[in-house]
């Protein structure tokens, strides 16, 4: 399956502009054959959390609002399959998270609400004023893994990517492809990006498709910085296909295929060789 990770430029605060240019990014995806389409953090919003709580809560929508019903139309349009996270606003539980959707290509949602809501909410000072994702959204309950076509896959939103126990589980749930919008450098430099990509595709055997914005967005006259990277992974931690901060907005397009994920495991058995009799968690799958 042709799979494509979207670098979207950096949002503004003009939500209807930030949608028009993901959707033509993705129309562009998909007539470069992509088939699987994933979209970086917060995909429509500028990165928010270091303004004060609620100061942009009117840009949060519900799962099932204008912009799902917009973009499962896309996703039908383009027979694709997509991922586009989001800032949602639940209205049973009041709460916000920081979420994803995903369409199938007849453009229906896998499932009801969201496809993930971001695990694990960072809080730091630097660089000024710093970010409280605690302060804007409260933190999703669980992972699941989805079938997309002969791949199934799940979704690590930017910080979950840093906890081993998120990867470890999804592979125990069968997932052949883990998804990581991303946006932001998390005080990253980019080697490390990469790099700890490329570890945990290797040491659970899962292929890994990361996007993420490129370029500055400005709220309330405070810089977050994006630098790109956008990368496909292969289940041996091979980088497949990269766009770098340099090469600007655009795709990372590149195959993979379940039975060759599957062969990978067969020779690099690091999942399957864990001491579960002294670490105990998740059974192998």
């Amino acid at each position: 399956m042709r799979l494509a990770a979207v670098q979207l430029p950096g949002c503004s605060t003009d939500q209807a502009a930030n949608i028009a240019l993901a959707e033509a990014a993705i129309r562009h995806a998909a007539a470069a054959g992509a088939k699987f389409i994933a979209l970086p953090e917060l995909a429509t919003t500028p990165y928010f959390c270091g303004a004060p709580a609620g100061r942009f809560s009117h840009w949060a929508e519900a799962a099932d609002g204008p912009m799902a019903r917009r973009f499962g139309d896309l996703a039908r349009d383009c027979g694709v399959f997509l991922l586009v996270p989001f800032y949602e606003h639940d209205p049973n539980t009041g709460w916000f998270h920081n979420a994803v959707l995903g369409f199938d290509p007849l453009g229906q949602p896998f499932r009801a609400g969201p496809i993930a809501r971001k695990l694990h909410l960072p809080v730091g000072d630097d660089p000024p004023p710093g970010f409280n994702e605690p302060a804007h959204f409260t933190p999703g309950a669980g992972l699941e893994v989805f079938q997309a076509g002969p791949l199934r896959f799940g979704v690590l939103v930017c910080y979950d990517r840093r906890f081993p126990e998120c990867w470890r589980a999804l592979r125990a749930a069968g997932a052949h492809l883990v998804v990581v919008p991303v946006a932001g450098s998390g005080g990253d430099d980019i080697d490390f990006f990469i790099g700890e990509l490329r570890t945990h595709a290797r040491e659970n055997g899962l292929a890994v498709l990361c996007a993420n914005k490129i370029g500055d967005e400005w709220v309330d006259g405070a810089r977050i910085d994006n630098f790109g990277e956008s990368c496909l992974i292969d289940a041996d931690g091979t980088v497949l296909s990269r766009r770098t901060g340099a090469e600007g907005a655009g795709l990372v397009l590149g195959d993979l295929d379940a039975d060759a994920i599957m062969a990978i495991r067969g020779r690099l058995h690091y999942f399957d060789h864990r001491r579960t009799d002294l670490f105990p968690g998740p059974s192998a799958a």
